[in-house]
């Protein structure tokens, strides 16, 4: 899974609201879901590679490859949190 994987969400996919349109806060939610869930994937997998070079079963470059992919993937996520409540923070201050 890569990130343009997680953006382009088909539209066979679309939750379909009351009214009969794509609903895109159900696509949203899937898209920061499997982002999570690849997060959690890439850190799982970064502890292994670690443990396991402790132990001598897998040298540090591979380690090394595995923490900075989790790296950078924590990263990505804290940098779409703020734009998040960047995003949010904007609408509260907008006067109707």
């Amino acid at each position: 899974m890569n990130i343009n994987d997680v953006l382009s969400v088909p539209l066979m996919n679309q939750e379909i609201d009351r009214k009969g349109n794509p609903d895109p806060l159900s696509d949203f939610k899937k898209a920061l879901g499997q982002s999570i869930e690849e997060l959690n994937r890439l850190s799982d997998e970064a502890e292994q590679k670690v443990q396991g070079m402790v132990m001598g079963e897998t040298d540090i470059h591979e380690a090394m490859i595995a923490m900075e992919k989790a790296g950078i993937s924590l990263k990505l996520m804290i940098q779409v949190r703020n734009k998040v409540i960047a995003a949010y923070e904007e609408i509260m201050r907008m006067q109707f």
